[in-house]
């Protein structure tokens, strides 16, 4: 069923195929009775997977903070930090992070150009919780925003759970900093009224939460895309394709995304470069099925580390 739902794509004639009514009804079915057939009895245990590269400073110890406040019990939380390329001396702060707030580390130390798309698929790949989220370094979580997720999950397995990216205000950045340097409380229900709702999107595609088996169905983000922009928009059209919904989380939980510079250590000129080519080939692919086999595994680009 995958194979033909995925193939469905190359040819323009059958594309229009997929999105028909009776087509999403067969798949999803396919997807309640088969791929889901032994998750509601597992744990609800979940992977929070964020990518990094040189970012060992406020932004990932106030994610990771949000991480372990969780209400969801902290036994079934399993953050994980991709290091993906950071420099010795940055690598060696975001292990003794990681460490500090009891998440997991994986290094590659040699992956060439930055993909968070390569980086995720990585920890997506070894993912074996019920659940997984993907984040970002930057992002920091309302306490009830997992249980929440997992709980809307159980009322509709066939989701991926997403909310708006309220972006900080430049001036938030000092309580930031402070609270990740002593520990503080942040107030973030007053630092959300003061942030910005992202191009106004209901919800924002670079954080979801859903069952890790159907991420690993499709083989992740498609490992194309590098530098910058694209993996999270064309990640949500595949998993739409399958047939999953995207849901708004409409709890009141939500998360706020930690100001910094727009395209922070990336040459301008690679950036626009790699822009084009990114959305190039979103507009020109249009399998579900992305990568081949090894994906999320070692190439001769990078090299990961011993399990």
């Amino acid at each position: 069923m995958l194979t033909i739902m995925s193939n469905l794509g190359v040819v323009p004639q059958l594309r229009r195929l997929r999105r028909t009514k009776w087509t999403r009804q067969v798949a999803r079915a396919w997807l309640r009775n088969a791929v889901l057939a032994d998750e509601p009895a597992r744990r609800d245990d979940v992977t929070v997977l964020i990518g990094v590269r040189n970012r060992a400073d406020h932004r990932l110890i106030n994610a990771l903070r949000s991480i372990r406040a969780q209400s969801h019990p902290p036994d079934l939380v399993r953050p994980l930090v991709i290091d993906y390329g950071s420099e010795p001396e940055s690598a060696d702060r975001t292990a003794e992070m990681c460490a500090q707030h009891g998440a997991g580390y994986l290094r590659v130390a040699e992956p060439g150009p930055w993909s968070r798309a390569r980086c995720l698929n990585i920890g997506l790949r070894r993912a074996d919780t019920k659940f997984l989220m993907t984040a970002d370094v930057d992002i920091v979580l309302s306490p009830g925003y997992l249980a929440d997720a997992i709980d809307a999950l159980a009322r509709s397995p066939l989701s991926v759970i997403c909310s708006p990216m309220l972006d900080l205000p430049e001036e938030s950045t000092e309580s930031f900093v402070s609270a990740a340097q002593t520990g503080v409380e942040l107030p973030l229900d007053h630092w959300k009224q003061r942030s910005a709702r992202r191009m106004d999107m209901e919800f924002h595609p670079s954080v979801g939460v859903s069952f890790t088996v159907f991420l690993q169905l499709i083989r992740g983000y498609d490992e194309f895309f590098e530098v910058w922009g694209g993996e999270d928009r064309d990640l949500m059209k595949r998993l739409t394709q399958l047939g999953l919904e995207y849901q708004p989380l409409e709890s009141g939980s939500f998360y706020l995304h930690q100001w910094h510079p727009k395209f922070q250590g990336v040459s301008e000129d690679a950036t626009s470069q790699r822009i084009i080519a990114n959305r190039e080939h979103a507009k020109t692919t249009h399998t579900i099925v992305r990568n081949d086999d090894r994906w999320g595994r070692p190439t001769s680009a990078y090299r990961e580390p011993p399990r």
